[in-house]
């Protein structure tokens, strides 16, 4: 009986090594088919600029497919339809690899990918056992995952450095921490490009980042520029993209999906320029789940001017107190009909659950407009 188990042992992990070679072999093959693909990481904006660069491409006149895990995990095959991903379980890794063959099974030139890894280990295997990338994008540098990417702004950049290629390109979408990057990039013979700003007058319902460090993956491939910033403009928005709704007299501004604070802050300053911070009244929805989130929300509300606070979500009680010692007095979401009461509201904090029924709700009762 012993020696039958220990032969079943071995016959099984035969079989498995076996596998796991085989799909490796096969998933080589299948890269060697793609000509070049574009690995996007970063903190914020890596939704939006996989379809920037994904347009561009497209206008270019070559096959290209992507893939966005943004709001809701999204392939847009080489004819440009946007189709959603169906998932069994939780999301999973070996997603990238469905991808792949997805988009050499269509034929695809180019294959255009958002990393959907946080932990650092997970994103390294993305790049090096996977993808294999010729460019990869660091849009930016923010705190957010510090749990898993480590409790400062240079850790989380090594963090994303996890995906730096292997005798490929780099282009970050800003400057800091480039030295972080580059030190990693020398050790794989990688090099390292930083995005131009853009100071053009049309931003596409998009930061100006944004269409910077997808003009400068176009650089890279050596594409015409003129031709893939016109296909930019036809990009396939994310569907929690920032975008702004008029209903009746209330102006709702869906800015869920920015989730870290200092991006927050950034897109707040950007809007009180046409809408008052002194009317606006800010939702912030919570995840139970994203506990250092929450307390990077609290400090974050200390440090901006507005009417109100209404809280929905998660741990609402906990986020009540917690801003009362700051001085902040809020009050819970009862109903999304209550927001019409309001002048102009903000929606920050997390997408998730009650983030996408709000923006829903506003998306079908209410107009889309240009901010």
């Amino acid at each position: 009986m012993t020696n039958y188990v220990a032969v079943m042992i071995a016959v099984f992990a035969v079989l498995y090594f076996t596998f796991i070679v085989s799909e490796k072999l096969y998933h080589k093959k299948l890269r060697h088919k793609l000509t070049k693909v574009i690995h996007v990481n970063g903190t914020r904006g890596k939704s939006t600029v996989t379809r920037l660069i994904d347009a561009g491409i497209r206008e270019c006149g070559f096959a290209v497919a992507s893939k966005t895990t943004g709001t809701v995990p999204t392939f847009i095959d080489v004819s440009g339809t946007p189709r959603v991903i169906q998932r069994m379980g939780p999301a999973n890794i070996r997603e990238q690899l469905k991808v792949l063959r997805w988009a050499t099974k269509q034929g695809a030139q180019y294959l255009v990918v958002e990393c959907m890894a946080v932990n650092p280990e997970l994103q390294y295997i993305c790049e090096h056992q996977i993808l294999n990338s010729d460019i990869t994008v660091i849009t930016n540098v923010r705190e957010d995952h510090l749990d898993e990417m480590g409790p400062d702004l240079e850790s989380i950049a090594y963090s994303l450095a996890n995906t730096v290629p292997s005798d490929g390109t780099v282009v970050l979408g800003e400057a800091q921490y480039g030295e972080v990057f580059r030190k990693v990039a020398d050790k794989v013979g990688s090099s390292v490009v930083i995005a131009e700003p853009y100071t053009g007058e049309d931003c596409m319902d998009t930061m100006a980042e944004n269409i910077a460090t997808a003009l400068q993956v176009c650089r890279c491939l050596n594409l015409d520029e003129q031709t893939f910033f016109n296909g930019m403009k036809k990009y396939i928005r994310d569907p929690g993209a920032l975008s702004f709704y008029k209903l009746d007299d209330t102006v709702f501004i869906n800015a869920f999906s920015v989730n870290d604070p200092q991006s927050t802050l950034e897109v707040y300053k950007s809007v009180t320029v046409r809408h008052p911070a002194e009317e606006m009244t800010i939702l912030l929805n919570a995840r139970s789940d994203r506990p250092f989130r929450i307390a990077q929300h609290i400090e974050m509300l200390t440090q901006m001017t507005f009417k109100k606070v209404i809280i929905t979500g998660s741990n609402q009680l906990y986020v009540l107190k917690q801003l009362q010692k700051k001085g902040i007095f809020a009050e819970r979401l009862t109903a999304i009909s209550q927001l019409k009461q309001e002048h102009c509201v903000f929606g920050c904090g997390n997408i998730a659950d009650e983030g996408m029924k709000i923006t829903e709700f506003f998306k079908a009762n209410g107009v889309e407009t240009n901010g």
